[in-house]
This record gives C-alpha cells, sequence and structure tokens, in this order.
C-alpha cells in the first residue's frame, strides 16, 4: 500500500522542528528513522497529515560520555550504538542488548528516540533503556 496524501516538511533546527510539530497537533508526527512509523503509515493504520522529518537534524545525533553518563541524542542510530568502541567499553550491556533488536537493517536507519517515542509495547529498546 500507500500512504494517505501528507506534508512532509524538513526544519532547519530542532526549535523549528518543535514550532511545526506544535503547529500541526494532532495531526502531525515526528519522522526520525521510520522503521515503526512509515510501515503503519504505508498500511494506513497512522494517518498523519503532517510529517516533521528530523533526519537532517546532526545536532540531535550527538553522543557523548562523560564521568559516570552517557547522553544519547534523540536521533542516534541503533547501529551507532552498537558499534561504538567507547561506549562498548563503558556501558558493554547497552551494545550487547542491541545486537538482538530487530534485524540489522532497521538498527542501521532506526533511532534511539524514534523507538522510545513509539512506544510499541513489543519494542525491545523500551524494556534496554529501563
Amino acid at each position: 500500500m500507500k500512504p494517505p496524501p501528507l506534508r512532509l516538511l524538513r526544519p532547519a533546527s530542532p526549535t523549528e522542528a518543535c514550532a511545526l510539530l506544535a503547529e500541526a497537533g494532532d495531526a502531525g508526527r515526528a519522522l526520525a528513522g521510520g522503521q515503526s512509523l512509515v510501515p503503519l503509515v504505508n498500511l494506513r493504520l497512522a494517518a498523519p497529515e503532517v510529517l516533521v522529518d528530523l533526519n537532517p537534524l546532526t545536532e540531535l545525533a550527538t553522543l557523548a560520555c562523560g564521568t559516570g553518563a552517557l547522553r544519547v541524542g534523540a536521533m542516534v542510530r541503533q547501529r551507532t550504538l552498537e558499534r561504538d568502541p567507547l561506549v562498548r567499553r563503558r556501558l558493554p550491556v547497552l551494545p550487547a542488548a542491541l545486537a538482538h533488536v530487530g534485524h540489522f537493517a532497521t538498527r542501521n536507519r532506526g533511532t534511539i528516540g524514534g523507538s522510545l517515542a513509539h512506544a510499541d509495547p513489543a519494542a525491545e529498546l523500551p524494556l534496554v533503556a529501563v
């Protein structure tokens, strides 16, 4: 199936993305990796009128390890966390768990924030995050 007609917006900043989503209200959805949202839209199980594409916002894809903390931006790809040497050293349970989330293709495109925001009760990442 193909998605119903919708508007795809590409904001230039996180601030603009928030404003566009606020303006769209319940008719809008944020598009991160799209691994969960796109199939639902294509099957017409979800019908947003507006998609706000977060993919160009590189400032949301930062990954930083500090003293006793790991800061993961919403647009960090699952595969990035799975393979990052610093994450492997500092928090080895996360890459070990991510190796079993979905399959290779979805981990390459899927984002941490997108998976958590989608809140699918059958998803593995919310459990890993807890």
